[in-house]
């Protein structure tokens, strides 16, 4: 369909304001705020009329029977209908999207956490915004798409060789992480107080799943040898602390 109305305007280019060319203007501009709503592949239309527009702009300023007061019609008609109506659209869409969709689902994981908070039916809401020792959590990636960090129960085939960390976009059980301290430590919490986890604290994270620690160490990661890999290694029991399970929270 841009492909399309597209074409009707390159048609008609010889006829401005006529009343198939302004048809034409607007279809377009119809037609792409519709195919920028569907997918941001979209855009790439967006991009080819938004060439082609300045192209014939700079053209038709280079006609010396062009006079400013038409030149300065074309401008306008052309923001009106390739960009207001075409970002009207796009927000209408979103607005409509978010109309229907309201609802929290198992979808909506890597949507950032504020945005989900405001989903019907979530359980994020709800939720306490201090951290306890003791405290499951989960743990979003700032990078978007990569989802919350995540293992079970499979092993790497190379390298460590132990219980996978991977992100996950998914909600399930194998996210939740337990806030620990060090073994090192006494947890000061008690059937009437909670110690809180505080910035700059020194703090272990025990996959709830399987009971590992998280741990990081000088092995490069599979898919990516400029970073360390993660993964969880040794079971939740009082040994000699290692450093490459200490994680500072800030």
């Amino acid at each position: 369909m841009s492909a399309l109305s597209f074409s009707g305007l390159y048609k008609h280019r010889l006829q401005p304001f006529t009343r198939v060319w302004w048809g034409w203007l607007f279809a377009t501009g119809v037609v792409l705020g519709l195919v920028a709503s569907s997918k941001w592949v979209g855009f790439f239309s967006v991009g080819l009329v938004g060439l082609y527009t300045v192209w014939e702009l700079y053209d038709i300023f280079g006609q010396s029977r062009t006079r400013i007061r038409s030149y300065a019609l074309h401008w306008s008609a052309r923001i009106v209908a390739l960009a207001v109506v075409l970002l009207a659209i796009y927000m209408l869409c979103f607005r409509i999207h978010f109309r229907l969709l309201y609802k929290s689902g198992p979808g909506d994981v890597p949507m950032d956490s504020l945005f989900q908070a405001g989903l019907q039916g979530t359980g994020l809401a709800n939720q306490p915004m201090d951290i306890a020792y003791g405290s499951v959590i989960t743990l979003k990636s700032a990078v978007p798409g990569v989802g919350l960090l995540h293992s079970h129960a499979n092993t790497y085939p190379d390298g460590s060789k132990q219980q996978q960390v991977t992100g996950y976009t998914h909600a399930v059980q194998n996210n939740n992480w337990v806030v620990e301290i060090m073994h090192s430590q006494a947890r000061g919490n008690t059937s009437e107080t909670l110690e809180f986890e505080r910035n700059g604290n020194i703090v272990r994270l025990v996959h709830a799943g399987t009971n590992r620690n998280l741990h990081s160490h000088a092995i490069a990661a599979i898919l990516n040898f400029l970073f360390f890999a993660p993964f969880t290694f040794g079971f939740d029991y009082p040994v000699e602390e290692l450093a490459n399970r200490k994680w500072l929270s800030s």
